[in-house]
């Protein structure tokens, strides 16, 4: 019984790391109106940065073993530095040439942490990361402390994802959205402000980063492969882009659906199949809700009822 709960502690736990990536993304897309394939790149960036500024190895050139609270802020710095220097050149340009950018440095990043072994390892990587309380805790106990963490992470991020969004800086991000030439034509900076959400979504992304490191306890290329941007963004359209609680709703349906498979019993000829079932899934369930509900479980209208009805109430004055 004890080992069910495990479980779900585990299971709830990826759910609010997507679901927190995916709040993020929501900041960066829904509102921003960039559509960015980088986030697997910017959480390898990252995750690498704090787990080799506060791991003790003997076996990469730089180590200097920063405590926890120093490597997540660092961290979060760093992230956000990368963002910018990426942003300055990509968001010069625009849709499928900024996905394409984006998606680009994804793959650098990789070839990067792959190659580097010096100061990454390179495709052995690093394992058995130590994690924060775990000496006071046993390895399946943790499962609920990584929990609390995980939950507190989504509430602060969702909490300041919704401040900005209802903030005038937020207004400005959807009205650049929805009218970029109306926004220019009353003096407004487009670019300094599409730079601003980049760097904000990467300094988030390079906070959160070391909480993924802590749920895998491993570090290595194949954990940031593009499928994991894949499936956050999968997630944001199935919740619903623009709406508050659309990256949370979407997570644990999508993570939830996948993760039960586990539950099915099933013989070893089937092992291969079901192996593939999560991809197949998550496709599936995409081409659905854009098939029959483009905008997602929660629109976002519903996130911004009050401020639509005042704008309809200042255009009949």
């Amino acid at each position: 019984m004890i080992g069910i709960f495990v479980f779900l502690a585990s299971v709830l736990t990826l759910v609010f790391i997507y679901a927190t990536l995916a709040t993020i993304l929501n900041f960066e897309a829904g509102w921003g109106g960039l559509w960015d394939l980088g986030t697997a790149g910017l959480l390898a960036v990252g995750a690498y940065c704090y787990v080799i500024l506060t791991v003790e190895s003997n076996e990469i050139i730089f180590s200097p073993q920063l405590p926890v609270w120093a490597g997540i802020v660092v961290t979060s710095i760093f992230t956000g530095a990368v963002a910018f220097l990426i942003g300055l050149p990509s968001l010069r340009m625009r849709d499928e040439y900024f996905l394409i950018t984006t998606f680009a440095f994804s793959v650098v990043v990789l070839q990067l942490i792959t190659t580097e072994s010096s100061i990454t390892l390179g495709a052995t990587g690093f394992h058995n990361i130590q994690r924060p309380f775990d000496d006071y805790v046993s390895t399946r106990s943790y499962n609920f402390v990584l929990l609390g963490i995980s939950t507190f992470v989504l509430i602060t991020i969702w909490l300041l994802i919704r401040r900005l969004g209802r903030s005038p800086f937020g207004r400005l991000l959807r009205a650049i959205r929805d009218n970029e030439p109306a926004a220019k034509s009353i003096g407004k900076m487009i670019f300094v402000t599409r730079l601003k959400v980049f760097v904000i979504t990467g300094a988030l992304i390079g906070a959160i980063s070391p909480m993924y490191v802590w749920y895998i306890r491993s570090l290595s290329p194949h954990m940031f492969h593009v499928t994991l941007a894949f499936t956050v963004w999968t997630a944001l359209v199935i919740g619903g882009i623009g709406n508050f609680w659309g990256p949370v709703v979407g997570a644990l349906i999508l993570i939830g659906l996948t993760e039960a498979l586990q539950f099915l019993q099933y013989s070893a000829e089937y092992a291969v199949l079901l192996s593939a079932a999560r991809p197949i899934i998550i496709g599936v369930g995409l081409i659905i809700v854009m098939r029959f509900r483009p905008e997602g479980i929660l629109p976002e209208k519903h996130s911004f009822k009050n401020a639509r009805k005042i704008i309809d109430y200042q255009k009949q004055i």
